[in-house]
C-alpha cells in the first residue's frame, strides 16, 4: 500500500511540475538547459508542514480546508494538498569537534538511523569542522553508508567534564557538574564552520531529483566559529531555494544554549526540529523521530501572485484554522526566495 501511494505521489507531483512549466513555457523557450534548474522562477510554492499535538504526537488526519497559508500576510489559494509519502534525499553532517564520548555513542547508534530510512531513500555522509568532507556520495545502499562511517577516524577531544549523560555521574537536569573528583577542562579553540557545512550539503542536495524531499541531519554542539566563507544569510538562501528541511541532534554545549544556537536557527527557518538526547538510548529515539517527521508531512502548494524584479525573500506563515483540532505546534519553513521571471 505504501509503495502504491508513493508512485501515486510521483504522478501527482510530476503533473504539478508540468503545470508550472506550461505557465512559463513562453518565457523559458529560449533559456539554455544548463540554466534551467538554477534560474527557473518559483511558480508553484511547495510548503511541507508538520503538525503536532500537545504531547508531541504527529497529527495525520487533517484535510486541505483545515489549513491557512499566508504569504506576506495575504491568504493564498491552495492548489496542491498531499499527504502521500515523499522519497527522501538525506545529507548527514557529523561534527568532528564533538567529544570522543559523544562520537562513540553516535557510532554505536548509527544503525538505527540508517535503518529508519526506506528503500526509496538515498543518503550521503559528510564530516566537518573548519572544512567539510564528503565521505559517501548519495546512495540507496545502506551498507555503503555504514562502511563509510566506519572509515571515519574519530578524533574528538576528551569529554569536557568528568561526568556526563552517558556515565551516570552527577549532573543537574542532565548537565554534568563539577565534583570533588573532576573539574571542567579548558575548552579548545572553537574552529567549527557550521554555515559552510550546511552550504556544502545544500549544494549537493540541490542537484538531486526535484520530486525528492531534501533533508539535512546535522549532529553537532551547535557552536559556530567566526570565519565561515559562507554567511548564514547566503546559506539560508541556498537551503530555501532547494526546499531543504534541516533537523539537528544537539550535543555538548548545545544543551545549554539550545534556544540560541545555530542548529535551532536553521531548523526553525526550514520547518525542522532539533533534538537533545541525554542518554545513549535517546539517540535511537531521536533518529526515529526525525525520519518520521521528514516522511510524514502535509505538502501544501500555491501559485504566488507576485512578479518580483529581483531575488526577494517572501515570508510564509501556516496555521491550522480548524478550531476543533487541538494543535500545539505547526512546523513549516518561514519563507522562500522568489526569483524574477526570465
Amino acid at each position: 500500500m505504501a509503495t502504491r501511494k508513493l508512485f501515486k505521489f510521483f504522478f501527482v507531483l510530476i503533473a504539478c511540475i508540468s503545470f508550472g512549466r506550461r505557465i512559463l513555457a513562453q518565457d523559458l523557450s529560449q533559456a539554455k538547459d544548463h540554466d534551467f534548474s538554477l534560474k527557473i522562477p518559483v511558480e508553484l510554492v511547495l510548503v511541507p508542514v508538520t503538525v503536532e499535538d500537545k504531547d508531541g504526537k504527529l497529527l495525520d488526519n487533517l484535510q486541505k480546508d483545515d489549513f491557512e497559508v499566508r504569504e506576506e500576510g495575504t491568504v493564498q489559494n491552495l492548489k496542491l494538498f498531499s499527504t502521500d509519502p515523499f522519497p527522501l534525499s538525506v545529507a548527514i553532517l557529523l561534527d568532528r569537534s564533538t567529544d570522543s564520548r559523544t562520537q562513540s555513542t553516535i557510532k554505536e547508534t548509527l544503525l538505527p538511523l540508517i535503518e529508519s530510512f526506506s528503500l526509496f531513500d538515498e543518503i550521503a555522509l559528510f564530516e566537518f569542522e573548519n572544512t567539510t568532507d564528503k565521505m559517501q556520495d548519495f546512495t540507496f545502499d545502506k551498507d555503503q553508508i555504514l562502511k563509510a562511517f566506519k572509515n571515519i577516524s574519530l578524533k574528538g577531544s576528551p569529554p569536557p567534564v568528568s561526568g556526563g549523560p552517558f556515565t551516570g555521574e552527577p549532573g543537574i537536569n542532565g548537565i554534568p557538574v563539577e565534583t570533588g573528583t573532576g573539574r571542567v577542562s579548558q575548552p579548545k579553540t572553537l574552529n567549527v564552520h557550521i554555515d559552510d557545512a550546511v552550504f556544502a550539503a545544500s549544494q549537493e542536495l540541490r542537484r538531486r531529483a526535484k520530486e525528492r524531499r531534501k533533508v539535512i541531519i546535522i549532529i553537532s554542539n551547535g557552536q559556530n566559529a567566526p570565519g565561515n566563507r559562507n554567511s548564514y544569510e547566503s546559506t539560508m538562501e541556498s537551503v530555501l531555494t532547494s526546499d531543504i528541511v534541516l533537523y539537528g541532534i544537539g550535543q555538548g554545549s548545545a544543551l545549554l544554549g539550545r534556544k540560541f544556537n545555530t542548529l535551532t536557527k536553521y531548523a526553525d527557518a526550514t520547518g525542522g526540529a532539533v533534538f537533545y538526547p541525554m542518554k545513549t538510548s535517546s539517540f535511537s529515539d531521536s533518529y526515529q523521530r526525525i525520519a518520521q517527521m521528514a516522511r510524514n508531512q502535509y505538502v501544501l502548494g500555491y501559485v504566488p501572485p507576485n512578479d518580483v524584479q529581483k531575488v526577494t525573500f517572501r515570508r510564509i506563515s501556516v496555521r491550522v484554522k480548524n478550531l476543533e483540532v487541538k494543535v500545539s505546534n505547526v512546523r513549516s519553513r518561514k519563507g522562500y526566495y522568489a526569483i524574477p521571471r526570465l
